[in-house]
């Protein structure tokens, strides 16, 4: 990366959360520009609805944006060509983190930036404290969300002028009851949860912090020479996911210090053949990661990790060393055998200090959420050139096999590793030995993101019947592949989860024979507990009619069929559902076509049921004269009773799902028995409304 030294200045407005004002503060102060006769344009400004932007864009000049066609969709971006050529003193530039479309020059906007300023052209520019690389898992344990686009910490530090726009936590908050933020109809960036008081407080006084902390570092780089700075941080680059974490940090602490940082991989001989061959490129990225912060990277090569690595510390005056120590790593007989441990022996004089990331779920760390797709992704996989022949191919193919789990499909890469199309093995055994890759591969390929939710992959596997699929970054650039059996642990804990819900209990947290006797009781209690109480107005309702059961007693004989056959076809409506949803043959959307067929087949298998009902009656009167002389009557009343009931059980069956899903809750929650429940009520006010319609003045 280049530092900026020369061309124009970068003026950064920055602020803590959406809606605080950063676009409409630039704009503002641009249109003062113009006034007093400086050459400005807009190169790109995102609206976002609100018509205040749209205002104070009118009367700038605006650069036309640039079209980028990328795998038959159109996205437009800056078009940094467009305003060199038109050669601005000023070019108002929107949203530094953005990242730009598949197939632009570069992958990021705050690389756009870039050009413009060594082209001698004056930006203003706006970004949010979260987009602060180092800033990552802070924000993450403060917000809980992964930020995937982030500016680097060194170009926010060297820009000329930082503007922090500022406004109170509560003001802003009546902005967004106002709908100011996010005006009706508009897609919102942020969780609601996101939008919460302590949240924004935390979130303000980051970026005051960060502002101020940049503000003393040029200040201090004016009258302190660089290499006078006596603080010297090391981290040592390894393939565990951490690392990420850990490089985060030592930025942060290093610019906090105002002090030098230094990223190292030690290469081992005998340690690197006991590698696994997806950790390379692991470490390969993690070492691009350090660059892109700005830490100096160096691979180093020595017999003994842990002494190569203080020695060259020692080499370079360094004061800190950071270490991580992976969460699964097991615990050693003889303490002086691990890394860490001889590391600490070894590095006196300087502070040693060592960060763990936790696992969950006893799961090695990883460096994407847990129910995303590249939790689940492997690094290895077939790479070949489009330019090989099918011959080589093949031969490359049989090279690779040795350091792949799986081998299903063969992944065509550029000298970037982006994706350009994929082959099966099948293909490339049966197409002739003289064709070219690019010839044999199918360029309309499925991938997934890396934050793709994993239920989304397994339902595209499952729908496309793929054995694997490849995981692409924002850039188009192949991050690895997730089998179908990568999923199936998934689908099968899903499916676990969903037919206890329909059960009418929590998911247990471990097989049947492993969960102790108290959670047992716990997760099973709470259910029956709920469905206790609304059983007891079943009771409460044949209360309700029990006059009526004193003038016909035989209607009381009837109640069980007529609320179990309630229950039984809510039961069978809401599994079918729910079902549906689950492998995404019906959206929200669809609940009118839903209702439609659930009544139409409520009427038909009511009148079945009626039917059967009435022929009981009339053949069990025949053969024992049980239910007295108006028995035609009372098997009408059956008759009808059922179609209603039948009828209101399939419709709450299957729209229970869809209030939940509308609720955002599991529709799984819809249990057959709460199912039963509601309709065992409603089935008695039914029965006994039909009664009293059909036997008034006769038996009651």
């Amino acid at each position: 990366m280049t530092h900026i030294t020369v061309g124009g200045r970068l003026k950064i407005y920055l602020g803590y959360a959406p809606g605080v004002g950063k676009t409409y503060q630039m704009l503002e102060d641009a249109r003062e520009s113009k006034a007093r006769g400086v050459d400005l344009v807009v190169g790109f400004a995102e609206p976002h609805g609100r018509s205040e932007i749209r205002n104070r864009i009118e009367g700038l000049q605006t650069v036309p944006l640039k079209r980028i066609i990328h795998r038959g969709g159109a996205t437009e971006e800056l078009d940094v060509d467009a305003v060199i050529e038109r050669k601005p003193r000023v070019c108002v530039v929107d949203e530094l983190a953005h990242s730009n479309a598949p197939g632009s020059a570069r992958p990021k906007r705050w690389q756009d930036v870039q050009v413009l300023l060594h082209a001698g052209i004056d930006v203003l520019t706006t970004m949010n404290v979260q987009d602060l690389a180092s800033l990552s898992d802070q924000i993450w344990q403060l917000t809980g969300l992964r930020v995937r686009e982030t500016v680097p910490d060194w170009l926010f530090q060297q820009a000329d002028e930082v503007v922090i726009v500022d406004v109170t936590p509560r003001a802003l908050l009546h902005r967004l009851e106002r709908g100011v933020i996010y005006p009706p109809g508009s897609a919102k960036s942020q969780p609601e949860h996101v939008f919460e008081e302590p949240i924004l407080v935390a979130l303000r006084e980051l970026a005051i912090r960060q502002t101020a902390q940049a503000l003393e570092a040029r200040q201090t780089g004016k009258t302190k020479p660089f290499e006078s700075r006596a603080e010297t941080i090391l981290v040592n680059i390894t393939a565990d996911p951490s690392t990420a974490m850990l490089l985060r940090r030592a930025r942060r602490v290093a610019d906090h210090l105002q002090g030098v940082c230094i990223a190292v991989y030690v290469h081992s001989k005998e340690e690197s053949a006991a590698v696994h061959a997806e950790d390379h490129p692991t470490v390969d990225r993690h070492l691009r990661f350090a660059e892109n912060l700005h830490i100096a990277t160096e691979i180093i090569h020595g017999n003994n990790r842990a002494q190569t690595l203080v020695a060259y510390a020692r080499k370079k005056g360094v004061t800190q060393l950071f270490l991580n120590r992976s969460a699964k790593s097991q615990r050693r007989w003889f303490p002086s055998s691990d890394f860490t441990d001889q590391v600490l022996q070894q590095a006196s004089q300087m502070e040693v200090t060592v960060v763990a990331e936790r696992s969950r779920h006893g799961q090695a760390a990883s460096p994407y959420p847990e129910d995303e797709a590249g939790a689940l992704m492997h690094a290895g996989y077939v790479s070949l050139s489009p330019e090989m022949t099918v011959e080589e191919a093949i031969t490359a193919t049989r090279q690779q096999a040795g350091q792949v789990e799986m081998i299903y499909y063969a992944y065509a890469l550029d000298e970037s590793q982006h994706l350009m199309g994929v082959a099966s093995f099948r293909e490339l055994l049966s197409a002739e030995r003289s064709r070219r890759v690019r010839d044999v591969m199918r360029t309309d390929y499925v991938f997934v993101s890396e934050d793709a939710d994993q239920e989304t992959v397994a339902q595209l596997l499952a729908k496309r019947r793929l054995l694997a699929v490849p995981v692409l970054d924002q850039e188009g650039r192949m991050q690895g592949v997730v089998t179908s059996a990568d999923v199936a642990g998934l689908v099968q804990q899903e499916a676990s989860e969903d037919i206890l819900k329909i059960g009418g209990m929590e998911a247990l947290d471990g097989p049947y024979l492993e969960v102790t006797f108290g959670q047992m009781v716990r997760k099973r209690a709470g259910w029956l507990a709920i469905l206790f109480v609304g059983e007891m107005l079943t009771a409460t309702a044949m209360g309700f009619f029990s006059a009526e059961i004193e003038r016909a007693v035989v209607l009381a004989l009837f109640i069980p069929l007529i609320i179990s056959s309630g229950g039984n076809s809510g039961s069978q409506a809401t599994t079918l559902v729910i079902r549906a949803m689950a492998l995404g043959e019906i959206r929200l959307r669809d609940w009118w076509r839903v209702i439609r067929r659930e009544l139409a087949a409520g009427l038909t298998l009511g009148t079945i049921l009626g039917v059967i009902g009435i022929s009981r009656i009339f053949l069990w009167h025949g053969l024992r004269g049980t239910y007295g002389p108006h028995y035609g009557v009372v098997a009408l009343t059956i008759g009808c009773s059922l179609i209603g009931v039948v009828m209101f059980g399939t419709t709450a069956g299957s729209m229970l799902p869809f209030i939940l899903r509308r609720c955002g809750l599991d529709p799984a929650s819809a249990s057959a028995p709460f199912v039963a429940t509601l309709v065992d009520v409603t089935g008695l006010i039914i029965y006994f409304s039909v009664a009293s319609v059909i036997l008034r003045g006769i038996l009651l």
